[in-house]
C-alpha cells in the first residue's frame, strides 16, 4: 500500500457573529459548530452547521422585530477541528481575558446522523437542557424530551449513545462532558459551562467519504424535520440562556454528581484492594452539595425586592437635611413645593 500525505501549511479561518447584549457586559454567550470534515462530511459536521445556520436566521428575524438580547451572543464556525481542535482552542485562547465572564459555551457538531436525540453537558447545565427539550416539538410526537426519555427506555439494543451517561438523578441521562468536540477549550482551559447536542442513529459511514449527501438523504434525515428539531432546540437554548434573569445553573445536581464520582471512585479502590483516604475530598463534596441544595431553593423562589424609588421623598431623612419638593398625593391641595420659611420635612 502507498500513502500520500499532504502536510502543506494552510491558512485557517473561524467565522464569527456577534449581537451586542443590552447589560453592556461581557457575559457571552457563546455557540459554535465545526465546518471542516475529513471528506464530504454531510453528517459530520455539516448536519450541525446546517441546524446552527437555521438558528442564526431565527436570531435575525427577531432582531428585525426590535428584540435584543439582555447578554452579548457569539456564534462561531470553527476550522480544523478534525485535525486536533485547532480552530475553536486559538479563538478561545486569544479571547481568554472575556470569556472568564462568559456564561456558557453551546456546542453541536454531529447534528444529525438519526433520529434520536442525545446530549452531554457539565453537571450545571444538565437540567437546563431537559428543561429546553421540553418546549420543542418532536417529528415523533410529543416533545423532543418525551421521545428522548421513551429512547432510553428501549430495550438495549435499540438504545444508541455514544456518550456515558450518570446515575445520580431518576430524570433523562445526560452525558457528562469530557472531550472529542470544540468544547473542549471552553471546558478543560477556561472553565465555561458547556453543553453538547445532537440527534443519533446507525453512522457506519463516520469519517468516511461515505458520509455524503447522498447518504444523509436516504438514512440520516431524508425529510430534514431532524435538522428543524437540532435548530430550535440549538436555538432555545441561546436564547434561554441571554434572557435569564437569574442564571439557570444547577449546582444541587452539581454537587450529587461530584460525590456521586467519589463514591465510585471509592468503590473501585475497594474492589482493588488500594487503600486511599476519601474522607477530606468526600467532606469537601458534600458540603459543595449541600450548598447547591441552599442556593437551588432561593432559585426556586427567588425574594423579590421592590425596585429602589428615584424619587427624592423618598430618601430617609437620615440621609438628607436638604429642602426637597414633593408631589402632593392624588387629590389632595397639598403644595407640592414646600414653603422658603419652613425648611421641608421629609416624609419620616
Amino acid at each position: 500500500m502507498h500513502l500520500d500525505q499532504d502536510i502543506a501549511l494552510r491558512t485557517i479561518w473561524d467565522v464569527e457573529g456577534k449581537i451586542a447584549g443590552t447589560d453592556n457586559s461581557d457575559d457571552w454567550v457563546v455557540a459554535g459548530n465545526h465546518r471542516d470534515a475529513w471528506v464530504y462530511g454531510a453528517v459530520d459536521p455539516n448536519s450541525g452547521t446546517a441546524a446552527m445556520l437555521e438558528t442564526v436566521h431565527g436570531l435575525g428575524d427577531l432582531l428585525k422585530q426590535g428584540w435584543k438580547p439582555q447578554r452579548t451572543i457569539v456564534i462561531c464556525s470553527w476550522d480544523a477541528e478534525e485535525e486536533g481542535l485547532i480552530g475553536s482552542t486559538e479563538w478561545a485562547e486569544q479571547h481568554e481575558r472575556v470569556l472568564a465572564h462568559a456564561v456558557a459555551y453551546f456546542n453541536t457538531d454531529v447534528g444529525v446522523a438519526g433520529p434520536n436525540f442525545d446530549a452531554a453537558a457539565v453537571p450545571s447545565l444538565k437540567q437546563f437542557v431537559r428543561e429546553v427539550t421540553k418546549e420543542v416539538p418532536s417529528p415523533k410526537g410529543g416533545t423532543v424530551y418525551d421521545q428522548w426519555k421513551a429512547d432510553q427506555a428501549a430495550p438495549a439494543p435499540t438504545r444508541r449513545s455514544r456518550r456515558p451517561t450518570e446515575t445520580t438523578d431518576s430524570d433523562v441521562h445526560i452525558g457528562t462532558l469530557g472531550s472529542g468536540s470544540d468544547y473542549t477549550p471552553f471546558i478543560q482551559h477556561l472553565g465555561v459551562p458547556s453543553t453538547d447536542i445532537g440527534s443519533e442513529g446507525p453512522y457506519g459511514v463516520y469519517h468516511s467519504v461515505f458520509d455524503n449527501y447522498n447518504w444523509f438523504t436516504k438514512f440520516a434525515d431524508p425529510t430534514f424535520v431532524y435538522e428543524q428539531q437540532q435548530a430550535r432546540v440549538f436555538g432555545l437554548e441561546i436564547l434561554h440562556m441571554a434572557d435569564a434573569d437569574v442564571l439557570p445553573y444547577d449546582y444541587q445536581l452539581y454537587g450529587k454528581e461530584i460525590v456521586g464520582y467519589l463514591e465510585a471512585a471509592q468503590k473501585l479502590a475497594t474492589t482493588k484492594n488500594l487503600t486511599l483516604d476519601f474522607a477530606s475530598a468526600l467532606a469537601a463534596a458534600n458540603r459543595f452539595a449541600a450548598a447547591g441544595t441552599a442556593i437551588r431553593a432561593t432559585q426556586s423562589a427567588p425574594r423579590r425586592i421592590p425596585p429602589p424609588s428615584t424619587s427624592p421623598c423618598a430618601t430617609p431623612k437620615a440621609l438628607s437635611s436638604t429642602p426637597r419638593a414633593c408631589p402632593s398625593a392624588p387629590g389632595t391641595n397639598t403644595p407640592s413645593t414646600p414653603r422658603e420659611s419652613s425648611p421641608a420635612t421629609p416624609p419620616s
